[in-house]
């Protein structure tokens, strides 16, 4: 697949074969033309990206000129929209040299050779360099290959309002007995035994979440709607957030495909749960909300709780600069949290109940048509470096792999800062998330739609699912009529 690719030109000739022999006509031309098409191959360069327009522009600004500028080589971008422009231009451009990827979608383009290992350039010296700095998600090597250098990981972390959280923990007692009242009546169970609402979010688990939400849809009832909210819209973000709770629920890969699966129905159910008891506000499903809508909720207050990306809390909160000025008067009244803990609702007992959720991210890969493979690998490692990294980082919260900058940091003068707090949360979830990761199955979109037909029954067309019974009746016969 890759006999084409050659060492770089210091590697392939001696130099002291190269100053030492007697410079015959002939040798000379040879020489001349080795560095010639060395010249020529280093001279121009294709990279195929998808980012938002604000980060694009930065990235180009800060990232590409200056590399460009420095090396004298042209970088020249091309977009794609959607991932099945991304497979169709990674197949048939032959202009492309680098490529920004999806972990999702990294495997299949491995297998389908569509992408040079980057070990397959560099010597062995210089792969076990990339080993050691990066946290290396499985998807990014096969076997002894090394085919991709991780862009940014993402994984979501829980985003509320401080004084929110303030409240339901101070006010919750008055509301206990009426939501264990009115669970009794749904499915012969009230709240845990001996329940506590604990002040840190970081120790909360899906009954918390129920507890939160119903304290604040009590305590303001002059705005109608629930007070938490994700995406709603039957598009990859809300997808993924169900999997991530099934996945919480110790599922294995082969679970998440059948809507059957013991983790995947108690995802659901507390999917409905949360919607029957007026904790989330299910303007999320009618209106379609993406990320877009969570940072303006939560901004107006219509939301004080939600499940973002890194990225997400940067337009939520803004920086004042790279057109960041965000939706938040203030960040003073937001903090950040692990995600919550899975626990049964219907009293099966899951073994890996656990905060763990998938981590994804982008990769940096070579594409298969590359005539500049070595330039190429030289621009990731540039566009990967720790310091253009960190600057990434402070611009649009781009969580780099590279172990150096991801360590744990307790100071608190350091956590101060709300980049600072947000940070540490998301280096917490990864190590909690450890090799989750999303799988690729065969019919993704098919799936996706499925999932979302039965969110939307359980939590909008609701009415008749008085009891427990009725909401795991209409999962198994959904599941019936929408198996793989």
């Amino acid at each position: 697949m890759v006999s084409f690719i050659t060492p770089p030109f210091e590697n392939r000739v001696s130099k002291t074969r190269f100053f030492s022999q007697k410079p015959t006509l002939r040798r000379v031309l040879a020489q001349l033309f080795i560095i010639f098409a060395v010249t020529l191959s280093f001279s121009d360069l294709t990279i195929l990206i998808k980012m938002i327009p604000e980060q694009e522009e930065w990235f180009k600004k800060e990232i590409l000129e200056p590399y460009s500028k420095e090396k004298g080589v042209t970088v020249k971008i091309k977009r794609f929209a959607n991932y099945n422009e991304l497979d169709s231009m990674l197949q048939n451009d032959p202009e492309i040299d680098v490529v920004k990827i999806p972990m999702e979608r990294s495997e299949s383009y491995r297998e389908k050779e569509l992408i040079i290992p980057v070990s397959a350039i560099a010597d062995s010296a210089e792969t076990a360099i990339f080993r050691t700095d990066f946290m290396l998600p499985p998807l990014a090597v096969s076997e002894r290959a090394l085919y991709y250098i991780p862009r940014k990981l993402e994984t979501r972390i829980m985003v509320y309002r401080v004084s929110k959280v303030k409240e339901a923990v101070e006010k919750y007692i008055k509301h206990l007995k009426d939501l264990d009242r009115e669970l009794r009546k749904y499915r012969g169970k009230g709240m845990p035994d001996g329940y506590i609402l604990e002040a840190d979010p970081n120790q909360w688990d899906y009954y918390d979440i129920l507890m939160a939400g119903y304290v604040w849809s009590k305590e303001d009832p002059k705005k109608p709607g629930g007070k938490i909210g994700h995406r709603g819209k039957n598009y990859p973000g809300t997808f993924l957030r169900l999997i991530d709770r099934s996945f919480q629920f110790g599922a294995i890969r082969g679970e998440i495909s059948y809507l059957s699966s013991k983790p995947v129905v108690e995802s659901f159910v507390w999917e409905g749960v949360y919607s029957k008891f007026n904790a989330y506000n299910n303007r999320m499903f009618k209106e379609n909300w993406t990320g877009v809508d969570l940072w303006k909720t939560m901004g107006d207050n219509s939301i004080y709780l939600s499940f973002l990306t890194q990225l997400d809390c940067y337009f939520l909160i803004g920086t004042g600069e790279n057109g960041l000025t965000g939706y938040m008067k203030t960040a003073d009244d937001i903090d950040f949290a692990v995600m919550p803990a899975a626990a049964s609702f219907t009293g099966e007992e899951f073994m890996l109940a656990n905060r763990n959720i998938t981590t994804g991210g982008w990769f940096w890969g070579i594409s298969h048509k590359s005539a500049s493979g070595r330039q190429a690998l030289d621009l990731i490692k540039a566009m990967t470096s720790e310091e253009n990294q960190k600057k990434e980082f402070e611009a649009f919260g781009v969580l780099s792999a590279r172990r150096s900058l991801l360590k744990e940091n307790r100071d608190e003068l350091y956590l101060k800062r709300w980049r600072n707090r947000m940070l540490q949360t998301s280096i917490r979830q990864l190590n909690l998330n450890r090799f989750t990761f999303l799988p690729a199955y065969p019919d993704m979109e098919r799936l996706q739609n499925s999932y979302y037909r039965l969110l939307y029954r359980l939590c909008v067309d609701n009415g008749d699912l008085h009891a427990i019974e009725n909401t795991l009746g209409q999962i198994n016969r959904m599941s019936e009529t929408i198996a793989p």
